[in-house]
């Protein structure tokens, strides 16, 4: 039961990155981070390549059937298209807070941490250091998809923006500056934990358990919205 609640909570965030630049551990491997940030450098010029890469970005979180959330690849590679054609079509720091505060209410997560666009854009600028083409630098205007969906796991996985990342945009590293070696990370939970974050990933689990298909449905259509992924094609 606990892996197919895991594999729920992956769907309906549909990335592999687990905070990596707190030194708070992780719990994905490197490789498949490094797989993506490579996978992510690739140009989408059609609505073939955008689908090729959201199905691939999937792949690598561990997702081999999508159909539990079936319009969300769609949805994914359909927005994808739009920002690769249109710079402005990226989303905005302001959705991505509006989103995680969204799921922090409907997790009913007991101490939640509401986040602002000034506290994403923060949390993107440290993640671009490390995986600069998932993520955006401060200087872009918005996230791309993936990216967005990437860092509303990150956010729930840790309760929000920790406090080693804010330390790290203070150091204002350019995007790609930061190397993380292999040996240096962790397939396991970690050995400090952070409790607040332990609080959502716990939330999570016990939603996804507790709710119907169709509850979980309408969840995941609100969380596009609120990020503004364009209906599938």
């Amino acid at each position: 039961m606990r892996f197919r609640i895991d594999l729920i909570i992956r769907l309906l965030l549909a990335t592999v990155i687990a905070w990596a630049a707190s030194g708070d551990g992780l719990h994905i491997s490197l490789q498949s981070l490094q797989e993506l940030d490579a996978l992510s450098s690739g140009k989408i010029e059609g609505p073939d390549d955008a689908a090729a890469y959201v199905r691939k970005a999937a792949a690598l979180s561990g997702i081999t059937d999508p159909s539990f959330v079936p319009d969300l690849e769609s949805r994914l590679a359909a927005a994808e298209l739009e920002a690769a054609k249109d710079p402005n079509k990226l989303v905005s720091d302001e959705r991505v807070a509006e989103a995680f505060n969204l799921m922090s209410s409907e997790l009913q997560v007991a101490h939640p941490a509401r986040v602002t666009a000034a506290d994403v854009l923060q949390h993107r600028s440290v993640s671009a250091s490390i995986f600069p083409h998932v993520f955006s630098p401060k200087t872009v205007s918005g996230s791309r998809p993936v990216g967005s969906i990437v860092m509303l796991y990150q956010l729930w996985y840790n309760g929000g923006v920790t406090g080693g990342v804010r330390r790290a945009a203070q150091l204002d590293r350019p995007p790609g500056s930061l190397k993380i070696s292999q040996s240096g990370g962790s397939s396991g939970l970690d050995k400090n934990p952070n409790l607040i974050g332990r609080e959502y990933q716990a939330a999570g689990y016990a939603y996804f358990a507790q709710r119907s298909p169709q509850q979980i449905r309408s969840f995941l259509d609100r969380m596009a919205d609120t990020i503004g992924l364009p209906e599938g094609r």
